[in-house]
């Protein structure tokens, strides 16, 4: 603790020292900046669609500029450095396929509309959330919440939270409809169509939805299909308020990527890059299909003495088939098919009591259901939360949001005579209070040369119950039986500041104690045999005793001159293992350890915008797993060499109006432009020179 304390202090110190140097020189007139709940700088702050603010960073979709159409959500987060994409390739938005500050998504929340995306997860890799189900077209905002201390959303965000901010029904003006169409087409014959129509007829709105992608793929057997539906109706109320059921569907086709050449080397296909990384030879033809249907209900309108209430609900059924030869003599193909269903709700309710007093309380709970016992639709984890969060402005320069969650937690362990004397099920349950807090002192009035700038401290509780699939029955063994649940603390200190013009700077120095992290302990485990007896599997998954994660995240960005923008993120991560677990060198040690993203946009013509985008990742680790039959795992060890990617493109404004069509737009871009080697984290080679060009325009 004392070495952590000395870092922080550096940190700030030094951080203080440059950027006061800075403001001092570059003063702007006090009217240009506005105080707002959260440190806000009028008209601009930060790169175009990045604003960031105490504790929360927020991407506009509809300004931030990316270098090609967003194909998914997960397009425009790997542009954040703290958001690690960890897919296949960089074709397929795929499943589970992001960290956020080192964690894996067990350990952080993705939400929409503050509603957290929850299922059973495992069998065969971890199966939470498909982001090939989540179109950019979908979402207006993102909402970056780093670290532990919110209690509106589940106890698992530790890393963070990521929220999706749909777009809020509203009147109109006129009954005739917006209607907007996007396609591209790139390397790889690679497709990305969108259509999409939203209007009103009085107070009555409605919004629907098309997306349809393609690409053959990089990677020997890594074709991928996606087409997903959307639509919603909804009746707008008075006190800037709505009422709206949606639907969406998607249907998703994929290849898994093989060996190129077989792994006896007979079968080699020259038209793909070599890699010996994958699960399986070519024989297997491997493919990964699946369906995912969601239906959500969403209210919210401000009411006297209530405050502002808001109301979501959502039911989804997703399934997913696994399928392979075995052998090269096989003609009839082994698969697996699971069904996860999900259903739950919220409550929240924010009462504004005064200018300095704001209070937030509600309630969730989610049912987790799969088919996973007896091939039945059973229930396997069910979760409930209440929460309460008040921010208070103790003095004009100082605010505290001070929270309290308390989440109780049930899951229904599969055993069936592994375990002997324990029942076919075991019933497990754990429940917690966790306390938040995040306080902020704007530091204007202590010196000129402060202005703009808040200084935040945030600590909280930490608290995870094993409620994932792949804690408490790893390749179907009941480890969840032994497992205890994860505590500890979380610290994050934030600066933020204004340094010139519009140019926004955030430095967050984070620091997690967590005790009894939950890791898999496969590989060393002594109690896996019939001879285990009653303790049998109760040292499959472990707790770690201790581990401690230290973090710098950093968001620079806005306008060098009005028409150059930058933007600038970076993310250093170190974790350690505190106890002497085996394990715990294995399952932490198998992240990079510095990230950094960057851009440029330059608009050289009033319609013509040239755009840079880099990429940086420092040498990683990492250990790659794969059930190829059922309880038969592949493990490699894939040490990836650090790499650097450049993209460059072109954006043009066509037209503003022509007839009925509006705001017809071009892109034309060239991604790794300098042909860089380099391997993904699942040890598969990375995307080479691509080309691609895009066309979209409104009626």
């Amino acid at each position: 603790m004392k070495r952590m304390g000395l870092v922080l202090l550096a940190v700030v110190a030094g951080v203080l020292m440059i950027c006061g140097i800075g403001a001092a020189e570059t003063e702007t007139p006090a009217d240009n900046v506005e105080r707002l709940e959260d440190l806000e700088v009028k008209e601009k702050g930060g790169a175009p669609g990045l604003t960031t603010s105490p504790g929360k960073t927020v991407i506009e979709l509809d300004k931030y500029a990316t270098m090609a159409p967003p194909g998914s959500i997960v397009d425009v987060l790997k542009t954040h450095a703290i958001v690690d994409f960890r897919g296949d390739s960089d074709f397929d938005p795929g499943i589970d396929s992001i960290y956020v500050r080192g964690f894996d998504a067990t350990r952080f929340v993705t939400a929409i509309d503050d509603l957290t995306l929850l299922k059973t997860g495992g069998r065969k890799s971890s199966n939470i959330v498909d982001y090939a189900t989540l179109p950019a077209f979908l979402i207006d905002k993102v909402e970056v919440l780093p670290g532990p201390h919110s209690a509106r959303f589940d106890s698992k965000a530790i890393g963070g939270v990521l929220n999706f901010v749909t777009r809020q029904p509203e009147r109109r003006e006129s009954a005739k409809p917006d209607l907007k169409f996007s396609t591209s087409y790139g390397s790889y014959d690679s497709w990305n169509n969108n259509a999409s129509m939203s209007g009103a007829i009085s107070a009555f709105v409605y919004d629907f939805g098309y997306q349809y992608t393609h690409t053959d793929g990089y990677l020997r057997n890594s074709e991928t299909d996606n087409q997903t539906v959307f639509g919603r109706v909804g009746v707008v109320l008075p006190g800037n308020g709505f009422f709206a059921l949606s639907s969406s569907y998607a249907d998703t086709d994929r290849e898994a990527p093989v060996n190129n050449p077989s792994s006896d080397g007979s079968d080699y296909d020259s038209d793909y890059p070599r890699t010996d990384s994958g699960a399986f030879d070519p024989y297997a033809k491997p493919t990964w299909d699946s369906r995912s249907t969601t239906y959500r209900l969403n209210y919210e309108q401000s009411l006297p003495i209530i405050g502002r209430l808001q109301i979501g609900a959502y039911k989804s059924h997703d399934f997913r088939d696994r399928s392979y030869y075995a052998s090269t003599t096989d003609t009839t193909r082994s698969e697996m098919e699971t069904d996860w269903y999900a259903q739950g709700g919220k409550i929240q309710d924010d009462i504004r009591w005064s200018a300095n007093h704001h209070t937030t309380v509600g309630f969730d709970i989610a049912r987790l259901y799969d088919d996973g016992i007896n091939e039945h639709k059973e229930e396997r984890i069910k979760k409930r939360g209440t929460f309460i969060e008040h921010k208070w402005g103790i003095l004009p320069s100082v605010d505290i949001r001070a929270g309290l969650r308390y989440e109780d937690v049930r899951i229904w362990v599969t055993n069936f005579g592994a375990i002997p004397n324990r029942e076919d099920v075991i019933n497990r349950r754990w429940n917690e209070l966790i306390p938040k807090s995040f306080t902020t002192w704007r530091m204007d009035g202590v010196a000129p040369w402060l202005r703009d700038t808040a200084l935040s401290l945030g600590v909280s509780k930490i608290w995870r119950a094993p409620d994932y699939h792949g804690d408490y029955n790893p390749q179907g063994r009941p480890a969840g039986a032994w497992l205890e649940d994860e505590h500890g603390i979380g610290y994050d200190l934030v600066l933020d500041r204004r340094l010139w013009r519009d140019i926004s700077l955030q430095i967050n120095y984070a620091f997690y104690d967590i005790k009894d992290y939950i890791a898999s302990n496969s590989a060393y485990a002594n109690y896996s045999g019939a001879g285990a007896g009653n303790l049998r599997y109760s040292d499959y998954k472990i707790n770690l005793e201790r581990v401690h994660r230290h973090g710098v995240d950093v968001t620079l960005g806005g306008h060098i001159i009005d028409d150059l923008s930058f933007s600038l993120t970076y993310a250093w991560q170190q974790f350690y293992n505190r106890g002497d677990e085996p394990a715990g060198e294995t399952t932490l040690h198998q992240r990079a350890e510095n990230r950094i993203t960057a851009s440029l946009r330059y608009a050289l013509f009033e319609r013509t915008t040239l755009m840079l985008d880099y990429y940086y990742q420092d040498k990683e680790i990492t250990e790659v797993s794969e059930e190829i039959a059922p309880d038969v795992w592949f493990f490699t060890e894939v040490e990836n060499p650090s790499y650097s990617v450049f993209d460059f493109g072109v954006q043009q404004q066509l037209f503003k109006q022509i007839g009925f069509f509006e705001n017809g737009t071009a892109k034309v871009w060239v991604k790794n432009i300098f042909d860089e080697d380099y391997y993904n984290s699942s040890g598969h080679p990375g995307t080479d020179r691509t080309f691609g060009v895009s066309f979209q325009f409104g009626i």
